[in-house]
């Protein structure tokens, strides 16, 4: 089955992030990193995955998706291995930036075929129910399979393992038959990417290293000013060229603004997370590498278990509804982790990890497919690249900016995870209630179809 396949693409974009959040400190020591510069093990991959889907949404709509999904399945077999052999900081870091671009066509590729063959919504669902259990998977083993690899085999197999995955990839892709989603060809805007990439930086760069820009130390207001500037360079570059690389034109409509906020808000709220979850299970309560490992379970395992189990929820309710009490699940499983940090209650923060973990599984991978049936059917790459830049870019800057939070509170208090988590609560919360208007406003009106032009 296609999506069986798709799913194993997905899987390994993501399970590059799960696995290797635990070996960061493995491959520090190896690598000789120093703990400030770990981080970029983990944004490079992002960064690069979200510029280059800008590119990677263009061309599969122009290629079609299968040539664009064989070519990233392609590079990012090659990267892997790349990665594996690194011995310094600057090769593995060279080799993420390849994975990303590799990550960013199997994306966009993949969505792209999953919306041409799938495209009755009984169906969709179906479809990206498996193709989201087959992903969440990586949830699941990501973390304890990195860190067993890491102890064991050493952090290279952890790159290792996805080349075998790329090869049954594209040995199956070859029995799939898919048609261009276009006929006509389409420019690339290389002026919208350049802008958007130093946006990414700047304000990446901002976060984890404080008002600054490399070695150039900065006012507050300067570096607000600056990435104030760059964000309003981007938009003003993209709704002025002819072809612009991210159609923000598509934010206009009501239904597909309000859908677009979730994957923002699960960015910051159950992704970005997933990097400091291991320091909060070592450093608050004492836990070893390897028992974090199976307490991140309760955060990872139901992106393998529930996606599936949601299908008929998503089938039954309105998307608005769906959606924002998705989100705010996830507000209220950070609150509880929060309360947990807070009293050094490893049970209530499981309990908030489990609540987390499954609102967030059963609305991640039905987001994708409400967003591409929200826009007109020859965009679904360029739809796609859109999607994973928010939900990417999202994690980027999530990060960072739990980052920087932890930075300025380990200076005024010994457990700075309790307001961390309060801050990831409130991102969900303000989403559920903003999902909730705009897209039940929008469905009130045409009734006949949640995903309605």
């Amino acid at each position: 089955m296609p999506a069986v396949i798709l799913g194993m693409g997905a899987f390994m974009a993501t399970f590059d992030i799960t696995a290797v959040s635990l070996a960061l400190p493995s491959i520090g020591t190896t690598l000789s990193i120093p703990t400030n510069d770990l981080v970029w093990v983990m944004n490079v991959y992002s960064m690069t995955f979200t510029v280059v889907l800008i590119v990677a949404g263009t061309l599969a709509d122009q290629w079609g998706p299968k040539p664009a999904l064989i070519f990233g399945t392609s590079i990012f077999l090659i990267s892997s291995g790349g990665c594996g052999f690194a011995d310094s900081f600057r090769l593995l870091i060279a080799g993420r930036l390849v994975q990303g671009i590799g990550a960013a066509f199997i994306l966009c590729g993949g969505y792209a075929m999953m919306s041409q063959l799938y495209s009755e919504k009984a169906q969709r669902i179906q479809a990206f129910a498996i193709m989201g259990t087959i992903s969440g998977s990586a949830m699941a083993v990501g973390p304890g399979l990195g860190g067993i690899l890491s102890s064991t085999l050493g952090w290279p197999w952890i790159f290792f393992l996805n080349i075998p995955v790329c090869l049954v990839i594209v040995g199956a892709l070859c029995r799939v038959n898919c048609v261009k989603s276009s006929d006509c060809a389409t420019s690339i805007d290389f002026l919208g990417i350049a802008a958007f990439g130093v946006l990414m930086l700047v304000a990446s760069w901002c976060m984890i290293h404080g008002p600054s820009l490399f070695d150039v130390r900065l006012s507050l207001a300067v570096a607000a000013g600056l990435v104030a500037f760059l964000a309003a360079l981007f938009i003003v570059i993209e709704l002025t060229v002819r072809r612009p690389a991210v159609d923000l034109t598509l934010l206009a409509r009501r239904t597909f603004c309000g859908l677009a906020i979730v994957p923002i808000c699960l960015a910051f709220s159950y992704w970005a997370p997933l990097v400091f979850l291991p320091i909060l299970l070592e450093s608050v309560f004492r836990l070893d590498g390897l028992s974090a490992s199976y307490v991140m379970l309760a955060f990872t395992c139901p992106m393998f278990l529930v996606p599936y189990l949601a299908t008929g929820l998503a089938t039954r309710i309105h998307e608005g509804v769906f959606f924002s009490y998705g989100l705010l699940g996830v507000a209220t499983g950070s609150l509880l982790i929060s309360a947990g940090a807070h009293f050094v209650s490893i049970g209530l923060s499981m309990l908030g990890m489990a609540l987390a973990g499954s609102s967030a599984a059963a609305i991640q991978n039905q987001v994708s497919g409400a967003l591409i049936a929200a826009a007109p059917a020859d965009r679904s790459g360029t739809v796609t690249a859109l999607m994973t830049i928010l939900r990417q870019g999202g994690f980027v800057l999530g990060t960072a900016l739990l980052s920087a939070v932890m930075s300025v509170l380990q200076g005024i208090s010994s457990n700075e995870f309790p307001f961390m988590f309060v801050v990831c609560a409130s991102i969900s919360l303000v989403g559920a209630v903003a999902t909730r208007i705009l897209v039940s406003r929008d469905e009130k009106s045409t009734r006949g179809g949640a995903y309605a032009n």
